[in-house]
Protein backbone atom coordinates (compact mmCIF):
# COMPACT_ATOMS: atom_id res chain seq x y z
CA UNK A 1 0.00 0.00 0.00
CA UNK A 2 2.83 2.34 1.06
CA UNK A 3 4.68 1.79 -2.56
CA UNK A 4 1.64 2.37 -4.47
CA UNK A 5 1.15 5.56 -2.42
CA UNK A 6 4.70 6.92 -3.20
CA UNK A 7 4.47 5.56 -6.58
CA UNK A 8 1.11 8.13 -7.06
CA UNK A 9 3.26 11.04 -5.27
CA UNK A 10 6.46 10.94 -7.86
CA UNK A 11 3.87 10.97 -10.23
CA UNK A 12 2.15 13.84 -9.17
CA UNK A 13 5.90 15.65 -8.47
CA UNK A 14 6.98 14.69 -11.76
CA UNK A 15 3.28 15.85 -13.56
CA UNK A 16 3.70 19.26 -11.71
CA UNK A 17 7.54 19.70 -12.88
CA UNK A 18 6.41 19.30 -16.74
CA UNK A 19 3.73 21.82 -16.28
CA UNK A 20 5.56 24.32 -13.88
CA UNK A 21 8.71 23.55 -17.14
CA UNK A 22 6.04 24.27 -19.94
CA UNK A 23 4.96 27.54 -18.38
CA UNK A 24 8.39 29.13 -17.73
CA UNK A 25 9.01 28.11 -21.55
CA UNK A 26 10.75 31.17 -22.70
CA UNK A 27 8.56 32.71 -25.95
CA UNK A 28 10.03 32.34 -29.53
CA UNK A 29 10.34 36.79 -29.42
CA UNK A 30 9.60 39.38 -26.97
CA UNK A 31 8.43 42.69 -28.39
CA UNK A 32 8.30 45.53 -26.50
CA UNK A 33 5.88 48.19 -26.82
CA UNK A 34 5.95 52.00 -25.70
CA UNK A 35 2.53 54.22 -25.95
CA UNK A 36 2.89 57.75 -25.38
CA UNK A 37 -1.13 57.61 -23.94
CA UNK A 38 -4.15 55.68 -23.49
CA UNK A 39 -6.81 57.34 -25.86
CA UNK A 40 -8.99 55.15 -28.37
CA UNK A 41 -6.74 55.92 -31.36
CA UNK A 42 -3.31 54.82 -30.05
CA UNK A 43 -5.16 51.89 -28.17
CA UNK A 44 -6.78 50.69 -31.69
CA UNK A 45 -3.47 50.93 -32.98
CA UNK A 46 -1.93 48.97 -30.11
CA UNK A 47 -4.69 46.09 -30.47
CA UNK A 48 -4.48 45.44 -34.71
CA UNK A 49 -0.85 44.71 -34.26
CA UNK A 50 -1.07 42.23 -31.15
CA UNK A 51 -4.04 40.88 -32.87
CA UNK A 52 -1.95 40.57 -36.16
CA UNK A 53 1.75 39.71 -34.88
CA UNK A 54 -0.18 36.89 -32.85
CA UNK A 55 -2.32 35.33 -35.74
CA UNK A 56 1.09 35.13 -38.13
CA UNK A 57 3.06 34.10 -35.70
CA UNK A 58 0.99 31.50 -34.08
CA UNK A 59 0.56 30.54 -38.21
CA UNK A 60 4.51 29.16 -38.16
CA UNK A 61 3.65 27.77 -34.64
CA UNK A 62 5.77 30.50 -32.59
CA UNK A 63 4.90 32.23 -29.50
CA UNK A 64 5.30 36.34 -28.40
CA UNK A 65 5.67 37.87 -25.20
CA UNK A 66 4.84 41.56 -25.23
CA UNK A 67 5.80 43.58 -22.58
CA UNK A 68 3.74 47.33 -22.26
CA UNK A 69 4.70 50.44 -21.51
CA UNK A 70 2.11 53.38 -20.82
CA UNK A 71 4.32 56.31 -20.82
CA UNK A 72 1.27 58.72 -19.80
CA UNK A 73 2.19 61.04 -21.61
CA UNK A 74 4.97 62.08 -20.20
CA UNK A 75 8.34 62.51 -21.94
CA UNK A 76 10.71 61.12 -19.42
CA UNK A 77 8.76 57.78 -19.16
CA UNK A 78 8.79 57.21 -22.82
CA UNK A 79 12.61 57.66 -22.22
CA UNK A 80 12.41 54.99 -19.34
CA UNK A 81 10.56 52.47 -20.91
CA UNK A 82 13.18 52.85 -24.20
CA UNK A 83 15.78 52.19 -22.47
CA UNK A 84 14.31 49.22 -20.07
CA UNK A 85 13.37 47.72 -23.26
CA UNK A 86 16.47 47.80 -25.10
CA UNK A 87 18.17 46.57 -21.56
CA UNK A 88 16.65 43.89 -21.94
CA UNK A 89 17.54 43.29 -25.75
CA UNK A 90 14.05 42.38 -26.53
CA UNK A 91 13.58 41.44 -30.53
CA UNK A 92 11.52 44.45 -31.59
CA UNK A 93 10.12 47.45 -29.93
CA UNK A 94 6.96 48.78 -31.11
CA UNK A 95 6.58 52.49 -30.55
CA UNK A 96 3.23 53.89 -30.77
CA UNK A 97 2.83 57.67 -31.71
CA UNK A 98 5.57 60.04 -32.14
CA UNK A 99 7.03 60.82 -28.93
CA UNK A 100 7.82 57.39 -28.15
CA UNK A 101 9.35 56.63 -31.48
CA UNK A 102 11.44 59.31 -30.81
CA UNK A 103 12.43 58.20 -27.99
CA UNK A 104 13.07 54.77 -28.62
CA UNK A 105 15.31 55.71 -31.79
CA UNK A 106 17.36 57.63 -29.38
CA UNK A 107 18.02 54.65 -27.51
CA UNK A 108 19.25 52.02 -30.02
CA UNK A 109 20.42 51.17 -33.74
CA UNK A 110 20.30 47.57 -33.29
CA UNK A 111 16.91 46.81 -32.30
CA UNK A 112 14.30 46.95 -34.79
CA UNK A 113 11.73 49.23 -34.39
CA UNK A 114 8.26 49.60 -35.80
CA UNK A 115 6.19 53.03 -35.06
CA UNK A 116 2.78 53.66 -35.75
CA UNK A 117 0.60 56.74 -35.32
CA UNK A 118 3.73 58.90 -36.35
CA UNK A 119 2.06 61.85 -38.45
CA UNK A 120 5.48 62.57 -40.49
CA UNK A 121 8.19 59.98 -40.25
CA UNK A 122 10.42 62.81 -41.97
CA UNK A 123 9.80 65.81 -40.16
CA UNK A 124 10.02 63.40 -36.61
CA UNK A 125 13.34 61.91 -38.70
CA UNK A 126 12.38 59.13 -37.77
CA UNK A 127 14.14 57.64 -41.11
CA UNK A 128 17.34 55.16 -39.40
CA UNK A 129 17.65 52.02 -41.24
CA UNK A 130 16.14 49.87 -37.90
CA UNK A 131 13.01 52.14 -38.21
CA UNK A 132 10.33 51.09 -39.51
CA UNK A 133 6.16 51.97 -39.33
CA UNK A 134 3.13 53.21 -40.32
CA UNK A 135 2.11 56.96 -40.25
CA UNK A 136 -1.37 58.27 -39.36
CA UNK A 137 -1.27 61.24 -41.64
CA UNK A 138 -5.15 62.81 -42.37
CA UNK A 139 -6.11 63.61 -45.48
CA UNK A 140 -6.18 67.07 -44.25
CA UNK A 141 -7.46 68.65 -47.92
CA UNK A 142 -10.53 66.53 -47.75
CA UNK A 143 -11.44 67.12 -44.07
CA UNK A 144 -11.24 70.82 -44.63
CA UNK A 145 -13.44 70.43 -48.02
CA UNK A 146 -16.02 68.40 -45.15
CA UNK A 147 -16.07 71.50 -43.27
CA UNK A 148 -16.82 73.62 -46.10
CA UNK A 149 -19.58 71.39 -47.41
CA UNK A 150 -20.79 71.48 -43.37
CA UNK A 151 -20.53 75.05 -42.92
CA UNK A 152 -20.84 76.74 -46.19
CA UNK A 153 -21.34 80.02 -45.16
CA UNK A 154 -18.19 80.37 -42.72
CA UNK A 155 -15.91 82.35 -43.53
CA UNK A 156 -13.57 81.67 -40.67
CA UNK A 157 -12.21 78.03 -39.57
CA UNK A 158 -10.25 77.79 -36.18
CA UNK A 159 -7.63 75.08 -35.24
CA UNK A 160 -7.09 73.37 -32.12
CA UNK A 161 -4.21 72.23 -31.08
CA UNK A 162 -1.35 71.55 -28.44
CA UNK A 163 1.37 73.57 -29.08
CA UNK A 164 4.44 71.44 -27.76
CA UNK A 165 3.28 68.34 -30.05
CA UNK A 166 5.25 68.39 -33.62
CA UNK A 167 2.68 66.24 -34.82
CA UNK A 168 -0.15 68.86 -34.49
CA UNK A 169 1.91 71.66 -35.46
CA UNK A 170 2.61 70.18 -38.60
CA UNK A 171 -0.80 68.91 -39.46
CA UNK A 172 -2.24 73.10 -38.11
CA UNK A 173 0.29 74.27 -40.76
CA UNK A 174 -1.15 71.97 -43.74
CA UNK A 175 -4.68 73.09 -42.53
CA UNK A 176 -3.94 76.85 -42.77
CA UNK A 177 -2.50 76.38 -46.08
CA UNK A 178 -5.20 75.08 -47.56
CA UNK A 179 -7.86 77.09 -45.78
CA UNK A 180 -6.29 80.10 -47.17
CA UNK A 181 -6.09 78.91 -50.80
CA UNK A 182 -9.69 77.79 -50.23
CA UNK A 183 -10.75 82.11 -48.87
CA UNK A 184 -11.11 80.87 -45.44
CA UNK A 185 -9.57 82.75 -42.46
CA UNK A 186 -7.70 80.63 -40.33
CA UNK A 187 -7.99 81.33 -36.60
CA UNK A 188 -4.94 80.23 -34.34
CA UNK A 189 -6.90 77.91 -31.26
CA UNK A 190 -3.00 76.62 -29.51
CA UNK A 191 -3.14 75.38 -26.30
CA UNK A 192 -0.38 73.82 -24.04
CA UNK A 193 -2.97 72.50 -21.33
CA UNK A 194 -6.37 71.09 -21.43
CA UNK A 195 -7.52 73.88 -19.00
CA UNK A 196 -6.94 76.13 -21.73
CA UNK A 197 -9.49 75.03 -23.88
CA UNK A 198 -12.39 76.87 -22.95
CA UNK A 199 -10.65 79.78 -23.34
CA UNK A 200 -10.04 78.95 -26.75
CA UNK A 201 -13.94 78.30 -27.51
CA UNK A 202 -14.35 81.61 -26.34
CA UNK A 203 -12.06 83.28 -28.28
CA UNK A 204 -13.20 81.27 -31.28
CA UNK A 205 -17.03 82.65 -30.79
CA UNK A 206 -16.03 85.91 -30.40
CA UNK A 207 -13.97 86.15 -33.52
CA UNK A 208 -16.85 84.70 -35.31
CA UNK A 209 -15.17 81.11 -36.16
CA UNK A 210 -18.23 78.87 -37.62
CA UNK A 211 -16.18 75.36 -37.58
CA UNK A 212 -13.39 74.10 -35.51
CA UNK A 213 -10.51 71.43 -36.72
CA UNK A 214 -8.68 69.26 -34.04
CA UNK A 215 -5.85 67.24 -36.03
CA UNK A 216 -4.72 64.60 -34.52
CA UNK A 217 -3.53 65.47 -31.18
CA UNK A 218 -2.58 63.30 -28.12
CA UNK A 219 -3.61 65.67 -25.48
CA UNK A 220 -6.72 66.74 -27.03
CA UNK A 221 -7.81 63.22 -27.78
CA UNK A 222 -7.04 61.95 -24.39
CA UNK A 223 -9.46 64.44 -23.25
CA UNK A 224 -12.09 64.50 -26.31
CA UNK A 225 -15.09 64.23 -23.72
CA UNK A 226 -13.83 67.62 -21.79
CA UNK A 227 -13.28 69.43 -25.12
CA UNK A 228 -17.25 68.26 -26.01
CA UNK A 229 -17.95 69.86 -22.55
CA UNK A 230 -16.14 73.21 -22.81
CA UNK A 231 -17.59 73.49 -25.91
CA UNK A 232 -21.43 73.49 -24.45
CA UNK A 233 -20.07 75.27 -21.15
CA UNK A 234 -18.91 77.67 -22.89
CA UNK A 235 -22.08 78.63 -25.14
CA UNK A 236 -19.40 78.19 -28.46
CA UNK A 237 -21.58 75.37 -29.50
CA UNK A 238 -19.19 75.57 -32.75
CA UNK A 239 -19.21 72.09 -35.29
CA UNK A 240 -15.85 70.52 -35.10
CA UNK A 241 -14.51 67.92 -37.20
CA UNK A 242 -11.83 65.77 -35.49
CA UNK A 243 -8.75 64.24 -37.25
CA UNK A 244 -9.74 60.76 -36.65
CA UNK A 245 -12.89 58.69 -35.91
CA UNK A 246 -12.36 58.10 -31.95
CA UNK A 247 -12.11 61.35 -30.78
CA UNK A 248 -15.19 62.40 -33.23
CA UNK A 249 -17.36 60.16 -31.73
CA UNK A 250 -17.07 61.93 -28.01
CA UNK A 251 -16.57 65.93 -29.89
CA UNK A 252 -17.06 65.99 -33.14
CA UNK A 253 -20.21 66.13 -36.27
CA UNK A 254 -18.45 64.34 -38.78
CA UNK A 255 -14.74 63.32 -40.25
CA UNK A 256 -12.79 61.22 -43.15
CA UNK A 257 -10.37 59.42 -39.96
CA UNK A 258 -7.80 56.69 -40.44
CA UNK A 259 -8.58 53.36 -39.42
CA UNK A 260 -5.95 53.29 -36.58
CA UNK A 261 -6.74 49.45 -36.11
CA UNK A 262 -5.80 49.16 -39.46
CA UNK A 263 -2.39 51.09 -39.35
CA UNK A 264 -1.96 48.75 -36.06
CA UNK A 265 -1.98 45.57 -37.99
CA UNK A 266 -0.29 46.92 -41.43
CA UNK A 267 2.61 47.49 -38.28
CA UNK A 268 2.01 44.00 -37.02
CA UNK A 269 2.63 42.61 -40.50
CA UNK A 270 5.99 44.46 -40.40
CA UNK A 271 7.32 43.22 -37.31
CA UNK A 272 6.38 39.77 -38.28
CA UNK A 273 8.48 40.38 -41.84
CA UNK A 274 11.24 41.85 -39.46
CA UNK A 275 11.64 39.13 -36.87
CA UNK A 276 11.46 36.31 -39.29
CA UNK A 277 14.03 37.69 -41.65
CA UNK A 278 12.28 38.31 -44.81
CA UNK A 279 12.77 42.04 -44.96
CA UNK A 280 14.73 44.34 -42.79
CA UNK A 281 13.84 47.50 -41.40
CA UNK A 282 15.06 49.28 -43.78
CA UNK A 283 13.80 48.11 -46.89
CA UNK A 284 10.38 48.40 -45.69
CA UNK A 285 10.58 51.98 -44.78
CA UNK A 286 7.35 53.95 -43.55
CA UNK A 287 4.26 53.87 -45.38
CA UNK A 288 0.87 56.31 -45.23
CA UNK A 289 -2.61 55.26 -44.26
CA UNK A 290 -4.07 54.15 -47.48
CA UNK A 291 -7.82 54.83 -47.26
CA UNK A 292 -10.16 57.47 -44.62
CA UNK A 293 -13.88 56.49 -43.42
CA UNK A 294 -16.54 59.33 -43.30
CA UNK A 295 -18.24 59.01 -39.86
CA UNK A 296 -20.97 61.64 -38.92
CA UNK A 297 -22.08 62.23 -35.06
CA UNK A 298 -25.48 62.95 -34.50
CA UNK A 299 -25.60 62.93 -31.09
CA UNK A 300 -23.07 65.61 -30.75
CA UNK A 301 -24.54 67.64 -33.26
CA UNK A 302 -27.82 67.18 -31.37
CA UNK A 303 -26.46 68.64 -28.18
CA UNK A 304 -24.92 71.58 -30.03
CA UNK A 305 -28.20 73.13 -32.19
CA UNK A 306 -25.99 71.76 -35.59
CA UNK A 307 -27.73 70.01 -38.38
CA UNK A 308 -25.56 68.21 -40.75
CA UNK A 309 -26.22 68.40 -44.20
CA UNK A 310 -28.36 66.00 -46.21
CA UNK A 311 -25.18 66.08 -48.74
CA UNK A 312 -23.23 64.97 -46.05
CA UNK A 313 -25.44 62.20 -44.89
CA UNK A 314 -26.08 60.73 -48.18
CA UNK A 315 -22.14 59.87 -48.59
CA UNK A 316 -22.35 57.59 -45.96
CA UNK A 317 -24.43 55.20 -48.26
CA UNK A 318 -21.88 55.45 -51.10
Amino acid sequence: MKKIIVAVLLIAIMSCSIFAFAACTPADYTVGIVQHIKHVALDKSNQGFQDKLTELMTADGKTIKFIFNDAQGETANNTTAAQTLVNRKVDLIFAIATPSAQAVMAETKNIPIVFSAVTSATEAKLTADNIAGTTDLNDIKKQIDLMIELVPNATKFGVMYTTSEQNSVIQKDMAKQYMESKGITFVDGGITETDNVEQVFQSFKSQGVGCVYIPTDNKLAAAADTVHSFNTSSEAYLPIVCGEGGMNDKCGIATYGVDYYAIGVRAGEMAYEILTGKKTAKEIGYEDPATFELSVNQTVAQAIGFTIPQSVLDKLNK
